[in-house]
């Protein structure tokens, strides 16, 4: 039975396993008519920026470059308190060796194409080149000594041949001691102000969704990916799942605005401000 709220929400989804705890069954588990744009994280970004979809989970990034469209929703995003499985350096090279060189990075990701460029630059102390590539991994590792892949593509790659990897957000806790958060969960001011309650509604079925996933993250691949415990990705999707951090506690907001001062100091960003969140009604 469908809620009173009449409210049509659009909704962004990144089409990559780390969501699937938000979004597996929550288009039925919600009381709310809600419509869906599915994209990788760069172009959900650009949607609700331009006004296109009224919620999504947007690059960390994302936010703080247009926080003034956007509020918060309390205490969920995708992070990782080491590794992430999901972000990872595919180099030909040991990363000892990359000073000087060309890396290659996905036009999918915002937040971890500037992570990259941060760790160079201030843990490594190199200088480097950069460039946005289209097409598969294969044929750029053999023009580039390493690229950046993101999402399923990093989380399932098995290349030809060897390559060393390095998960970036493991990289980033083992420099910084903090975790580091990738996305986010916005609304449009616009569209919160206009309709608070269905904001209110949604950001409910969200956290209830989340977390009968989160509680039986078994049933949640088979039923999401139609894997069996026989299936090679199993496993290892179901440790991935269970590594990340789904919440934005205090420890993930200080590795944020470590990164947000770090990405000024970059100048991919502005001076970062105090983070606005949706009031949620209790």
């Amino acid at each position: 039975m469908k809620s009173q709220v009449k409210t049509v929400v659009r909704v962004g989804r990144i089409q990559y396993t780390n969501t699937l705890p938000f979004f597996h069954k929550l288009e039925t588990s919600s009381v709310l008519e809600t419509h869906y744009y599915a994209a990788y994280p760069s172009r959900i970004n650009l949607a609700l920026r331009k006004g296109k979809i009224d919620i999504a989970p947007i690059s960390s990034l994302e936010y703080l470059n247009h926080h003034e469209h956007y509020y918060l929703l309390p205490g969920i995003g995708i992070g990782a308190r080491d590794f992430s499985g999901s972000v990872i350096l595919f180099s030909k090279e040991k990363i000892e060796n990359l000073n000087h060189q060309t890396i290659a990075l996905t036009r999918q990701s915002l937040s971890s194409s500037v992570l990259m460029r941060i760790l160079l630059k201030f843990k490594y102390k190199y200088e480097n080149k950069f460039k946005v590539f289209n097409s598969e991994p294969e044929k750029i590792l053999k023009t580039c000594p390493a690229a950046l892949l993101i999402g399923d593509q990093a989380l399932l790659y098995r290349n030809r041949d060897f390559v060393y990897k390095y998960d970036l957000s493991e990289l980033w806790w083992n420099w910084t001691e903090k975790p580091f958060c990738f996305s986010l969960w916005a609304v449009r001011k616009t569209f919160a102000e206009e309709n608070p309650e269905a904001v209110c509604q949604f950001y409910r079925d969200l956290k209830n969704n989340l977390a009968r996933n989160l509680e039986d993250l078994e049933t949640l691949i088979k039923e999401a990916r139609q894997l069996s415990f026989l299936d090679a990705d199993f496993s290892k999707i179901f440790g991935y799942l269970f590594n990340l951090c789904y919440g934005l506690d205090d420890s993930m907001r200080e590795g944020l605005d470590l990164f947000y001062r770090m990405a000024h100091r970059l100048q991919f960003s502005p001076k970062p401000k105090a983070l606005e969140f949706f009031q949620v009604e209790r």
